[in-house]
């Protein structure tokens, strides 16, 4: 008995459903087409609208360099029918409106000797309608910018200096002997000339050297530049390396400002200096390299002890250090 009238519920309710649901897709018919007649009937009309298209710039000068941004989309305000707009704004789905430089200004900013120039947007509408249209089915009214502003710079050379950014990570017992150069030392730049004024150091891209126990020479890449080209994209950076060994070497002092005459002792008149030195110019080392002295305004000042200072040493030794930093000294009569 419960069965049964389940069984009848759902009969009825397909019955229902049915029978709805045709007069639902009889009436969605008759709504598509009449939808379609007045969308038919509706581009059959003109009309006046807005539309933004996307344009290029074709044949710029080539003896000069475009120095602002040009605007890469229009606003047009164009009248036609209505099958024409909605042809156009698909077609603007895929292409652009190309603005030929030289013939729309009559190549006068290849040959004029100025730098900026202003030209009003309605002096172009025959020549950008003529690209939506060769039968005049579509007319542009507007132009929005109503002003296109082309503003240039003087093209110009100049070398930089190039600048090597590097990390090393060396050996034990290994040392950068000398400069970290390029080759080669400078590259040579063009682009406009009030870039090029701002530039006089191109840092390379950074690289980094691990484990390094001889001298390298590797190629670094010369970083992307906005407006400049360089005549190169990347130099050779050397970096001189070499082991070291601890050394020291016995060297007098000198007593700086003594008047002529008085007489001063210092105890001891040497002092040892120890430092790193490259293998390569441990046979070069001499005690006249060294100029370590002491100042008698010291002794003045009432010092008992002096300080040794480092007035001069060879530019290769590193970690230097005197023994003893301070020396003693007698007043002879």
């Amino acid at each position: 008995m419960k069965t049964n009238w389940i069984y009848k519920s759902v009969k009825y309710t397909k019955e229902v459903y049915f029978k709805n649901d045709r007069r639902a897709v009889n009436f969605l018919v008759c709504v598509i087409i009449a939808s379609g007649f007045w969308f038919l009937n509706a581009l059959n009309k003109t009309y006046t609208v807005k539309m933004v298209v996307p344009v290029s710039y074709t044949n710029l000068p080539n003896n000069k360099i475009l120095a602002n941004q040009l605007p890469n989309k229009f606003e047009l305000t164009i009248k036609a029918h209505g099958f024409n707009i909605l042809k156009h704004k698909i077609s603007f789905l895929f292409n652009q409106l190309e603005f030929n430089v030289k013939e729309m200004t009559d190549n006068r900013m290849t040959i004029s000797k100025r730098s900026n120039f202003y030209y009003p947007s309605r002096q172009f509408l025959t020549e950008l309608s003529s690209q939506l249209s060769n039968e005049n089915e579509m007319e542009i009214l507007k132009i929005f910018p109503d002003t296109l502003n082309f503003k240039y710079d003087k093209m110009g050379q100049k070398w930089i200096k190039v600048k090597p950014m590097v990390t090393v990570d060396l050996e034990k017992q290994y040392q950068i002997s000398g400069e970290i150069t390029t080759t080669p030392d400078s590259v040579l730049a063009n682009g406009p000339q009030s870039v090029l004024d701002t530039l006089d150091i191109i840092t390379t891209n950074l690289k980094r050297f691990s484990s390094v126990a001889e001298p390298v020479k590797a190629e670094v890449a010369l970083p992307i530049l906005n407006e400049v080209f360089l005549d190169t994209s990347k130099v050779t950076v050397n970096i001189p390396v070499e082991e070291y060994t601890e050394a020291q070497i016995s060297v007098p002092v000198t007593l700086r400002h003594r008047p002529s005459d008085i007489h001063v002792k210092l105890f001891p008149e040497k002092v040892k200096v120890t430092f790193q030195v490259g293998l390569s110019h441990f046979p070069d080392i001499n005690p006249e390299d060294f100029q370590l002295s002491v100042s008698f305004r010291d002794i003045q000042d009432g010092k008992q002890r002096l300080k040794v200072t480092a007035e001069s040493t060879p530019a290769y030794l590193y970690d230097l250090t005197i023994t003893p930093e301070e020396i003693e000294y007698l007043i002879q009569n």
